[in-house]
């Protein structure tokens, strides 16, 4: 059997540049491994239902042999469930393994599905309120009140740290009801004091961390995030906090995501939230790597020729040794284990503002090569330093 990977994304993002590094590894990996390609945009695919069976035409030609491996970049949370959610599922029905799975990409679009998927499992989470109906924030006003103030309060569909607030008291929170737009419910959220303007970003491939980053703010304002003028550094993250990540990435089913974590002064880490379409033009420069090649290689690694081959390989291991806790999610195997241990990320999420080019001012450039902060570290002191030097 031919063995066959598609590159599947949305035209407005294709030229960007974490797509544009997925299809160079990926044309490059499948060339060398005489593996077909395809690299397609979502509007030259049209879905059939024919004689009761499922197909697909692309440019109006009619599929007759599909992949085994799709690849997919789809921006989070714009993402529609009934256009580009509907093209994933019928390529999943279809037998195609998707990275990420539709279902995964749904668990990272709503902030509030999010903690619904990761409740239950042990996780750290921070208390979380949100509701039904559009025009229902004024009801929180009461509602919210368990959670203290001051209060978070989020967007469930926003990102780059856009439509996040924190409440000062009930008054501020009722001022708010005539301010937000109400194009998606709130959330409501137990204020994290310790991590107030920083948190960490780890991002993970095929249930391994590629490395973490710290966040941080430059004023007194509780978004980190590099669109909201924050910053990052490189980071050291506990193998705790690995681990945290990776549970988190199982849970909702994500074979690439970053995973944003919540700090304490105790050296612990909350989970904040997921990013299913990882930005990382910032992270190939930081860390010198990269990583759509990383993300090629996991993809051919899924191959069905290539999973037989391991599992001979894990079979020949297994009846020599003991028998090993089992995976939760395929590994990257064809990574080079370097790589998995540096501790360094992009301070991105999505394709858009937050994938600017590494800065390289004065001030970013101490900050890269100063001793990096342990797990417990807080960095209000380096930030005041820095930022009033």
């Amino acid at each position: 059997m031919c063995s066959r990977v598609w590159f599947l994304t949305e035209r407005r993002i294709q030229d960007l540049y974490p797509q544009m590094s997925i299809l160079r590894a990926l044309r490059q990996r499948c060339s060398e491994e005489e593996v077909e390609f395809r690299a397609l945009v979502m509007d030259q695919i049209v879905l059939t239902v024919t004689d009761g069976q499922l197909g697909l035409c692309i440019d109006h030609d009619v599929v007759t042999s599909y992949p085994q491996v799709v690849v997919v970049r789809v921006p989070t949370p714009a993402v529609q469930s009934d256009s580009d959610i509907t093209v994933l599922r019928h390529l999943e029905k279809l037998g195609c393994r998707l990275i990420n799975r539709p279902q995964g990409i749904l668990n990272c679009v709503n902030k509030f599905w999010t903690f619904q998927e990761m409740a239950g499992h042990g996780i750290p989470l921070p208390d979380t309120f949100s509701y039904g109906g559009h025009d229902d924030f004024a009801k929180m006003i009461e509602e919210a009140e368990p959670l203290g103030y001051p209060l978070v309060v989020k967007n469930t569909r926003g990102r780059f740290g856009k439509s996040v607030i924190l409440a000062r008291d009930k008054q501020h929170l009722s001022d708010l009801t005539h301010l937000i737009q109400h194009d998606a419910p709130y959330l409501f959220q137990k204020y994290m004091q310790d991590s107030h303007g920083k948190h960490i970003r780890v991002v993970v491939v095929g249930g391994r961390v590629i490395g973490s980053t710290l966040l941080f703010s430059t004023d007194v304002r509780i978004q980190s995030n590099r669109s909201q003028g924050g910053m990052g550094m490189m980071y050291s993250l506990s193998e705790h906090g690995k681990q945290l990540a990776i549970q988190s990435a199982n849970i909702l089913g994500m074979d690439i995501c970053s995973i944003d974590l919540f700090m304490k002064d105790d050296g612990s880490f909350v989970f904040s939230e997921a990013n299913a379409n990882v930005g990382f033009n910032a992270f190939d420069q930081a860390c010198n790597v990269d990583l759509g090649s990383i993300i090629a290689d996991y993809a051919l690694s899924l191959l069905p020729s290539r999973l037989t081959r391991k599992m001979s390989m894990q079979s020949v291991v297994s009846s020599t040794s003991e028998t090993s806790e089992p995976e939760v999610c395929a590994q990257a195997s064809a990574i080079p284990e370097n790589l998995y241990t540096m501790c360094v990320s992009s301070p991105s999420s999505e394709s858009d503002p937050d994938l600017a080019e590494v800065q390289h001012s004065s001030t970013v450039s101490h900050l890269q090569h100063s001793a990096l902060p342990g797990p417990s570290y807080t960095v209000n002191k380096i930030i005041t330093s820095q930022v009033k030097a």
